[in-house]
Parts: C-alpha cells; sequence; structure tokens
C-alpha cells in the first residue's frame, strides 16, 4: 500500500481541535493525521469560528477535508461549504454532543438545539461519515436517517502515547518512575510504598465530574490506597476526601509516567455518563497492562468482559483492593485484548485504506 501512495497527488486537510492541552478530542486527530502521512497532507487547528474563517483557504483547497473533534457548529460549516462547493468532505463523529449533553444536563436548551441542528447537518451533507463505534452509527441513523456511507473505524491507542510509553520503558524502571512521580508531579513523600490508582476525568467534560462525583461514594478510605484524579484541581470541586487527591492538569509524559507507575486506573462513571467511542484512556491502560476498575459505562463500545478484562465496580464497597490475583489477571487480558485490536497499526491500515479509495474514487 505505501508504495502506491505517491500517485495521489490531492491534498488532504485535516481540521481538528487547537489545544494547549493534549485531550480525547485532540488524539483522534492526531493518530488519524500520523495515519496519512503517506499521502501529501495538510493539518489546520481550529479553536473558534474566528480562526476558521482565516484559514478557510487552506481548508477548501484540499481535495479531501477530513474533519475530527471540533465543535459541531465548525464541522457543519466546513460540511455546508463542502457541499455548495462540490468539495470531498469527510466528518468524523467521537460522539453524539446532543445526546450526551442532554443526559448529562451539561448545556441549557438553546446550546443543546444547536448541537443537534448543527450535528444533523454535518450528517446529512458530508460526503462521507465516519464514526468510532457500532453504537454510534446506530444511534445517529436513528436521529437522522439512513445513509449508505457509514464507516466504522474505532480508537485506538495514540501513535504519541505508544512512542512515550517505549522510550520512558527504555530509559527508567519502575521504581526510579514510581520516585519521579511522587516527587515531581505529585509532590508528595508519602506515596512510594502506597497503592497508586488513577481516575483520568478532565472536568471540561460533564460525564467526567458525574464519574468523581461516583469516586467520592466509593469507600476507598483505605489507609495504604492513593486515588490520584487528573484533569480536576482542588479549586474545580466542592469536595474531596484525604486520599482522593485532584491534581489538574500534567503534562502528557508527565501522565504517562504516572500511569506506568501506577497500580491502575479507577473509572466509576454513571449510566447517564456515555460517550460514543472507546475511551481512550482505557486503551492507554490496557497497552500499559494496568488494571482498569470500572463501571459498565466506562467501558462502553469495549469488547471487554466484566471481571475478565476488567473488574466490575458494582457496589460501593472496594474488595478488589486487596485481590492483587484478580488484578493481575485482569491486567494481562485486557492488555492482550488492546495490543491485537486496538494499536495504532490497525488504526493507521484502516485509515490509510479508506482514505486511497476515496482518492482513487475521485479519479
Amino acid at each position: 500500500m505505501k508504495g502506491s501512495l505517491d500517485k495521489y497527488v490531492s491534498l488532504v486537510v485535516i481540521v481538528s481541535p487547537s489545544a494547549e492541552v493534549v485531550s480525547g478530542s485532540l488524539l483522534r486527530p492526531i493518530n488519524i493525521y500520523y495515519s496519512l502521512k503517506g499521502f501529501k497532507i495538510d493539518h489546520v487547528p481550529v479553536r473558534k469560528t474566528p480562526s476558521l474563517l482565516l484559514q478557510l483557504s487552506r481548508i477548501l483547497r484540499a481535495g479531501v477535508i477530513i474533519v475530527s473533534g471540533v465543535n459541531p457548529w465548525i464541522s457543519a460549516s466546513i460540511a455546508t461549504l463542502g457541499r455548495v462547493l462540490r468539495k470531498e468532505v469527510l466528518t468524523d463523529f467521537h460522539g453524539f454532543s446532543w445526546l450526551e449533553a442532554s443526559l448529562t444536563n451539561a448545556v441549557g436548551p438553546f446550546m443543546r438545539r444547536l448541537l443537534l441542528v448543527s450535528e444533523k447537518i454535518s450528517y446529512k451533507l458530508s460526503r462521507y461519515v465516519v464514526v468510532a463505534s457500532q453504537w454510534l452509527a446506530k444511534v445517529l441513523n436513528h436521529y437522522f436517517g439512513e445513509r449508505r456511507s457509514v464507516v466504522v473505524l474505532e480508537n485506538a491507542v495514540p501513535c504519541i502515547f505508544e512512542e512515550i510509553t517505549h522510550k520512558l520503558m527504555k530509559s527508567y524502571d519502575l521504581n526510579m518512575l514510581r520516585r519521579y512521580v511522587c516527587e515531581r508531579v505529585l509532590h508528595r513523600n508519602d506515596c512510594f510504598d502506597k497503592l497508586l490508582f488513577i481516575a483520568p476525568l478532565p472536568s471540561v467534560f460533564k460525564s467526567n465530574i458525574l464519574a468523581y462525583r461516583e469516586l467520592l461514594k466509593l469507600r476507598l478510605l483505605l489507609e495504604n490506597v492513593m486515588i490520584i484524579v487528573t484533569g480536576i484541581k482542588r479549586t474545580d470541586v466542592f469536595d474531596f476526601q484525604g486520599n482522593i487527591i485532584p491534581i489538574g492538569y500534567v503534562s502528557y509524559v508527565d501522565y504517562v509516567a504516572l500511569l506506568l507507575s501506577s497500580d491502575g486506573i479507577i473509572l466509576p462513571y454513571p449510566s447517564n455518563a456515555i460517550c460514543g467511542g472507546i475511551r481512550n484512556k482505557v486503551l492507554e491502560a490496557g497497552f500499559c497492562a494496568k488494571p482498569v476498575v470500572s463501571t459498565k459505562t466506562g467501558m462502553m463500545h469495549l469488547n471487554a468482559v466484566p471481571n475478565f478484562h476488567y473488574v466490575l465496580i458494582d457496589d460501593k464497597e472496594a474488595p478488589w483492593i486487596s485481590r492483587k490475583d484478580l488484578l493481575k489477571e485482569v491486567s494481562e487480558k485486557l492488555g492482550f485484548l488492546v495490543k491485537e485490536n486496538y494499536s495504532f497499526k490497525v488504526f493507521r491500515e484502516k485509515w490509510t485504506r479508506l482514505i486511497a479509495l476515496i482518492l482513487q474514487g475521485r479519479r
């Protein structure tokens, strides 16, 4: 396949978020960009609508325009222009913002209506639609009507995560990483010998706030356990417990070091905190063979079996804390599942094949 890419001279442009921190909305577009490096490709980061207007000439000269991770009204604007100018626009749906906002009551009625209208325009007017899960394909079809060109391409371990992980594991052992995390990331001298679990819950998403509130309800006040919450600062929340420690955002490299030196991650998402595709944090934990303790909602769209690939949170007690055998067993099985089916290599092959077919059709 790689040798045949040189003949495609059409420019592929990826329109994705511009962000100061690495987030789930950014990781999938990054994966798409690096998947398509064999093509003539451009990347246009967009933060707000005014920045879209400044970049329109770069976007509209492309042969294929891929829109991924941006606000629905930006996606709708590009899909509309693409239809008028007969451009090949591919909209990549990570989730269904209107449904997620409605279930979590994240925004008011006007904003929910704007989300619904924008996503319907993107869905109807884009030449191609890619979604992050089979569930999402069915939900969009239910609300917006059937279309022939919906392609399901699931999330994968971020390529930059794989690279950082390999470099850290090659350069440091886990004891060195734990010491670095305690001293430089957590700024604590009491965490080296404790069980360290991570709850990656960036407060920018309402679902993560709901999960944080559930976390406080769990009976995890055990002397030898620390729960590190990333993406939420103490100033962001109204309550916290002694061993549940919100530290805010950390650099992506520090997050990888934190995950590698941890004893697992915990994701207590309630049933209304849905998402459109497999959560990146689950795939990252699986790639590192770290145990995941989660509700079924936290593991949405991943072909994982409770208490086989992950530990299911089904009550407020925490008997799994002392079950090192169970944690080790589920981590190994989840690691195998992720590396076999959700590696960046698998993701790259699927996206390369899809864009090659689109360009062949144009020719």
